[in-house]
């Protein structure tokens, strides 16, 4: 989500365009919600390569419950599809959190591993939790403040040591912290227009042109290559 953040901010700030405070608070929601799934895409390998390998299939799981929410709230035209991401949070993402904090014996063996220091961060040109890791408090997110991320409440996760275990520290209380502020976001969410999609599966309007956007969605043929059966729809 990331990605199509930087692909839409900058035409935004290059042409003056203000983004309605609906979308902006519904952006941090996904941004955050794909900064959880790949801190859980660290995690699992994590637990496993430390011998906790029940806990990789449960994080994974979860893991998979934030890629629904993607799927159900995108893919489509005009806005954004309506998901219960409170009810995932709440129930599902807490979980590996709670798992992997109660596993002591596992995490001490990693405890003075794969130390990295403030120069060689600095030298190498780490960042993000590694360079959170090593004694340095920065976040571009609190530097940048980019969408609406200075409306909430929330800390920028940073440990001493440098080592293994810090990074793991980092990771967890990154989101942590991404679940404060998405519950934030979803309890400010300001008022928008709405409408029912399955009204508009019935009440269709002119078929669009060939160089309309919505064309490649709505006016799919079938491969000439074969016949379809009849009343069978072409997917």
């Amino acid at each position: 989500m990331f990605t199509e953040t930087i692909t839409v901010n900058e035409p935004e700030q290059l042409g003056n365009i203000q983004v309605p405070k609906r979308a902006s608070y519904i952006r941090v929601i996904m941004l955050e919600l794909s900064c959880i799934a790949s801190n859980l895409l660290w995690l699992g390998p994590f637990m496993a390569d430390i011998g906790a390998q029940t806990p990789f299939f449960y994080i994974f799981r979860e893991r998979e419950l934030i890629y629904d929410l993607f799927e159900a709230a995108t893919k489509r035209v005009k806005g954004v599809g309506v998901v219960d991401v409170k009810e995932v949070i709440n129930w599902g993402l807490s979980r590996p959190m709670l798992r992997a904090s109660g596993i002591q014996w596992d995490l001490q063996r990693v405890e003075g591993i794969g130390v990295v220091d403030v120069k060689e961060v600095i030298n190498w040109g780490l960042s993000g939790p590694v360079l959170r890791a090593s004694r340095i408090q920065w976040d571009l997110l609190k530097v940048d403040n980019y969408e609406c991320y200075e409306e909430f409440q929330w800390e920028v996760q940073w440990q001493k040591e440098g080592d293994s275990l810090a990074r793991y520290l980092v990771r967890i209380g990154e989101m942590i912290e991404s679940i404060k502020i998405i519950q934030q976001a979803l309890e400010g969410l300001p008022g928008g227009p709405y409408e029912n999609l399955e009204i508009c599966c019935f009440d269709r309007g002119k078929e669009p042109e060939w160089n309309e956007f919505e064309y490649q969605f709505t006016s799919k043929k079938s491969s000439p290559s074969f016949e379809l059966p009849k009343q069978e729809l072409y997917v």
